[in-house]
């Protein structure tokens, strides 16, 4: 294997016999179109798992994962039969843009799946998604019917190992890059980047301006391209940027001050954040503290 693959590993995480985690960074080209890789495995047989009672992670003995809010991702699922909401999945299936948890269960103790994580938009940009039809709903890549999707699903299904998939998912989305730019998608990379960097929630309106289009026009573009509003993807960055400064602050060592970094990330006050962790993330911020840190230094939108 080439030396530049294990630079672009850059987690291996195994948290006992029972979860194995690796994340893989995608090539150079791909890296503003794809946040990460996550090759997940979940281990074990009702027989061998003793559920905790509190602990979200079981649900009658069976392992659960849940999948936290995102922007769009497809996901990969296999040698195993997995309930996704009231969906009984096996093979690839596209996930849109979501503010809610979602629960990998398995019917048989254990899964195997690869996720492909997209920065905000780029769903849009590299596969041509109207991430507005396809919020809050998960797809099969049957129900899809996009022959691009069908390709990948290729990849996965004769393809036995993370570090093999990851080189031929980069040739596929390469295969898929804008031939021109796509200026709406430079407009929603310059939105993300002023929300990020904005002190206090900024507006729809100012969002506008920022993208220089008229308010109405940026609406149905960000739709498009983001799959929730302006407001909804405001409220979903604000919790994966706390969830990624608690993991950063668990992985240096420091303590982790919940109140502070409510009031860090523009919460009113820490009931405003639990408030958000229990309607987004389906557990308290302390509970998340104790479940979900630390998994890499950098956010993962898997438990541990």
């Amino acid at each position: 294997m080439c030396m530049s693959f294990f630079l672009r590993t850059f987690a291996l995480i195994l948290n006992s016999k029972a979860m194995f985690f690796q994340i893989i960074q995608p090539v150079e080209a791909l890296r503003r179109y794809i946040s990460r890789y996550v090759f997940v495995r979940a281990e074990g047989s009702t027989d061998t798992m003793t559920p905790p009672n509190d602990d979200p992670r079981f649900v009658n003995g069976k392992h659960v994962q849940p999948l936290l809010p995102n922007y769009g991702s497809l996901i990969f699922v296999r040698n195993a039969v997995v309930e996704i909401g009231n969906k009984i999945c096996d093979g690839l299936f596209l996930f849109g843009a979501n503010q809610t948890t979602l629960g990998l269960t398995t019917l048989s103790g254990w899964f195997e799946g690869m996720l492909v994580d997209f920065e905000p938009g780029a769903m849009h940009a590299l596969l041509g998604i109207d991430l507005q039809q396809c919020a809050g709903q998960v797809l099969s890549v049957h129900e899809c019917a996009d022959d691009g999707l069908t390709g990948c699903d290729r990849i996965f299904k004769t393809t036995p190992r993370a570090e093999e998939i990851a080189p031929l998912l980069d040739a596929f989305f390469l295969g898929h890059l804008p031939h021109k730019t796509d200026h709406n998608y430079e407009r929603i990379g310059a939105v993300v980047l002023a929300c990020d960097e904005a002190k206090e929630n900024i507006s729809a309106s100012e969002m506008a301006s920022v993208a220089c289009l008229g308010e109405r026009q940026f609406l149905r573009v960000f739709r498009t391209y983001v799959g929730i509003s302006p407001k909804q993807f405001i409220r979903l960055r604000r919790f994966h940027r706390t969830i990624q400064t608690m993991q950063q602050q668990a992985a240096n060592g420091k303590p982790i001050d919940l109140m502070s970094i409510a009031l860090q990330h523009g919460y009113y006050d820490l009931s405003h954040m639990a408030l958000e962790f229990q309607q987004m993330g389906c557990v308290s911020p302390s509970h998340f503290r104790m479940l979900g840190i630390p998994l890499t230094a950098d956010f993962s939108v898997f438990f541990a």
